[in-house]
């Protein structure tokens, strides 16, 4: 008969083995390495649907340094949430508290200074906004110059992802009429994933569609 701590002991071991195992199964090495560029948005992973079990073998993961991994799989969710228009997928990727959205390409924020510009919003919030896009751009997919990477050094938790989404302004939404032309919008976003592997904060520096520059010049005028 196999004893509790033996079984706590191979649980534990092969905890520690994931990590690599993950590796071989996916783009980076067991050093750390992407292989760039990653074109797609990556479908989540199986075990992310069983129930108390991934958020276990994540927390063992972050003991034994596979946190950046961690954290650029946290992006690869919310961008596959959006390209699958998962709106409880998106919102799941935010700290339940909220998070610090830093717009820097908004018009509003154009003469603040760079640590006045951002609010907190909540999750929900975001799902939302994120509903509204995609009801204009029905047929929206995400496609990366430069796949969601994290950044060097043992303390940065940002995850930076060069993006672009393809599609037509072909859907109706907060009231604005479609007009057919096509979806041709790319950023740069940064992604501060804390060791909950929940997005904190992002950073984007964006070009806009034109359904969103109808909304503000229609919200401009309320």
């Amino acid at each position: 008969m196999i004893s509790k701590s033996t079984t706590l002991t191979v649980v534990i071991g092969l905890a520690a083995f994931l990590p690599t195992i993950a590796a071989l199964t996916t783009k980076r090495s067991i050093f750390g390495t992407i292989h760039q560029p990653q074109l797609q948005t990556r479908p989540i992973a199986p075990t992310d649907n069983i129930t108390g079990l991934p958020l276990l073998v994540k927390k063992i993961g972050l003991k034994f340094g596979r946190g950046k991994q961690l954290r650029e799989e946290v992006v690869h969710k919310y961008f596959h949430g959006v390209d699958t228009q998962n709106i409880p997928q998106i919102v799941d990727c935010f700290h339940p508290d909220g998070a610090i959205i830093r717009d820097v390409c908004s018009l509003a924020n154009r003469d603040v200074p760079y640590d006045q510009v951002g609010k907190v919003v909540s999750a929900e919030f975001l799902g939302e906004r994120c509903r509204e896009f995609l009801a204009a751009h029905p047929d929206c997919k995400v496609k990366f110059h430069h796949g969601p990477t994290c950044g060097r050094g043992m303390n940065n938790n940002w995850v930076y992802a060069h993006w672009y989404e393809e599609g037509t302004f072909s859907g109706n939404s907060q009231g604005i009429e479609p007009d057919g032309t096509p979806l041709t919008v790319q950023g740069q976003t940064r992604f501060l994933v804390g060791n909950d592997l929940k997005i904190k904060e992002i950073v984007i520096t964006r070009t806009f569609s034109r359904w969103e520059e109808a909304l503000l010049e229609k919200n401009s005028k309320q």
